[in-house]
């Protein structure tokens, strides 16, 4: 027997009551089309009506605008909540981050004008202040909704990716500042040692034990490390257009963190076989900065760490970080911190 077989959340797929209620509810109003995109006052008749007839209604559906400060119970950070199957599909924003996970079934996630068909295994990080609305109308869909506080979505995530920062500014890019595709979609299949930190998580946030919001939190990052760490090459980030050349852009920004030190636009050119004006192309509209601005970005943020060691010298700093002039390192370093090596490691003494 495997370890982790040991921990297999099991998740209970029968309707329940207010599920119950609404299918009953879309059935009986068939020609309003409940199951497509529509605004919260078209279908809020249909919620009042749940709302009578179910003793488990949350009042939250019935707003379309919900804010972090308001919707947080108590200390959380993080909530968890299996999705209403058969409730009517309505365009709604949140000021906090949500990570749709699809652990059985199908549904269909609108956001803005996207129309995205997630399937069994499929997770969507939707940033923050989106328009968005989820269709799922079968008793077989399955979906954990993952509700983050922003601060701690970038603890969770971002943190993941402190020491890639290529990669980190990467994902910031294309989550925060798409206007029409601010989502981050992975397709995970049957990766049962990520899905069975979901059922972690919602084991927890249900239970009322000491220490509940640190062990949310923990085991949240740890289901955004093991997300990066099995899915991270092929993430979709459809704002950037990942077709044909740019299938291996994760690949390429990987491999420049890696070898930063000594990697040229030529030899990256080669060893991926694209052109360097192709390159270029990739990493500006991924990143946001050109190869030089990032190689250079990596070799500073690496310099002020290294500087934190007393024992290296500054010509050793600048050897390792691929700089064959220390006199060149310390023009560099000075430009990009405002100070020189010396300065910089005797203002972190203080």
């Amino acid at each position: 027997m495997k370890f982790s077989d040991q921990y297999q959340y099991e998740v209970n797929t029968d309707l329940r009551e207010l599920e119950q209620v609404l299918k009953e509810l879309w059935l009986k109003n068939q020609e309003r089309s409940l199951d497509k995109p529509h605004d919260l006052e078209y279908v809020r008749d249909i919620l009042l009506q749940a709302s009578a007839k179910s003793s488990n209604f949350f009042p939250t559906i019935l707003s379309n605008t919900l804010e972090e400060d308001l919707f947080f119970r108590g200390e959380l950070d993080t909530e968890i909540y299996q999705h209403l199957r058969y409730l009517p599909c309505n365009w709604h924003t949140h000021s906090f981050l949500e990570v749709v996970c699809v652990i059985q079934g199908n549904c269909t996630n609108y956001i803005l004008e996207q129309t995205l068909k997630m399937s069994a295994g499929d997770i969507c990080i939707i940033a923050p202040d989106t328009v968005h609305a989820i269709s799922a109308f079968s008793d077989d869909c399955v979906i954990f909704n993952i509700i983050l506080r922003t601060s701690t979505f970038e603890t969770a995530f971002f943190g993941t990716l402190s020491d890639n920062d290529v990669l980190s500014d990467f994902f910031m890019r294309a989550l925060y500042r798409s206007k029409t595709h601010p989502y981050l979609l992975f397709r995970t299949g049957e990766d049962h040692e990520l899905h069975n930190y979901i059922g972690y998580a919602y084991s927890e946030f249900l239970s009322n034990r000491q220490y509940k919001n640190r062990m949310l939190n923990s085991i949240i990052t740890a289901f955004f490390i093991v997300l990066l760490r099995n899915h991270g090459d092929s993430v979709i980030a459809p704002d950037l257009d990942m077709t044909g050349s740019d299938q291996n852009l994760i690949y390429i920004l990987k491999y420049m963190q890696e070898h930063y030190a000594t990697i040229s636009l030529k030899e990256l050119s080669v060893f991926f076989n694209y052109s360097e004006r192709q390159l270029q192309r990739i990493i500006k509209s991924s990143t946001g900065m050109s190869f030089s601005e990032n190689i250079q970005k990596l070799k500073m943020n690496h310099a002020a760490r290294l500087l934190g060691n007393p024992d290296l010298s500054i010509s050793a700093i600048a050897e390792e970080l691929g700089y064959s002039d220390a006199g060149n390192f310390r023009q560099v370093f000075k430009k990009y911190y405002g100070m020189t090596p010396m300065e910089f490691r005797e203002h972190k003494k203080l």
